[in-house]
């Protein structure tokens, strides 16, 4: 909604809306789509990228998901070990993610990745990961006891070689824009 130039309100009318349905995968598929994947892209994303994943996510004609989550850092997001190191204009990308929604269909990934050394509020930098890349391997759908409509994966990735443009914003930054993309997810959550 933040990409056709609505408030948040909009996003948690629908919210709303679809919580009437009596089924948790669809709205947690369109939450992914409209409110998890999307914010930092639409508020800090340049012109090119959200050309090539925003516009093409909202229209529907691409599924997103995000990657966040680690089998030792679920919760704890400061503590993720992915890693995406700068060599010339590319980034090679090595680590995995866990319990990631839509990862199994997804066409791109928002990745959350160390992107430097440094304190681990202020070395991490979110990244637009195009799925079909070499090296990227969705290992398997996981078996959950419920929310069976929606697809849950286990990622991992073997020197994913992203070009550095797919940079969302400023490097170093994505702890804070993932804050940020958190708290629309939660309050989605919250609604449905």
């Amino acid at each position: 909604y933040g990409g056709m130039g609505l408030d948040f309100s909009y996003n948690i009318a629908v919210a709303e809306e679809l919580g009437n349905i009596r089924c948790g995968g669809i709205p947690m598929a369109i939450g992914v789509q409209a409110g998890m994947t999307t914010p930092a892209l639409t508020r800090f994303g340049s012109d090119e990228l959200k050309k090539q994943f925003l516009v093409p996510t909202i229209a529907g004609d691409l599924v997103a998901c995000l990657g966040i989550s680690e089998a030792g850092a679920g919760s704890d997001v400061a503590n993720i070990k992915t890693t995406a190191v700068r060599k010339g204009d590319e980034y090679i990308i090595n680590g995995g993610k866990m319990w990631t929604t839509s990862g199994c269909q997804a066409d791109w990934m928002c990745l959350l990745a160390n992107t430097s050394e440094g304190p681990p509020h202020r070395n991490k930098s979110l990244i637009c990961l195009p799925m079909n890349l070499p090296g990227v391997h969705v290992a398997k759908k996981i078996d959950k006891l419920g929310m069976r409509s929606s697809d849950t994966a286990q990622i991992f990735f073997e020197d994913v070689r992203v070009p550095s443009k797919n940079l969302i914003g400023e490097e170093g930054k994505g702890f804070t824009y993932q804050m940020l993309q958190f708290q629309e997810e939660r309050l989605w959550g919250v609604a449905t």
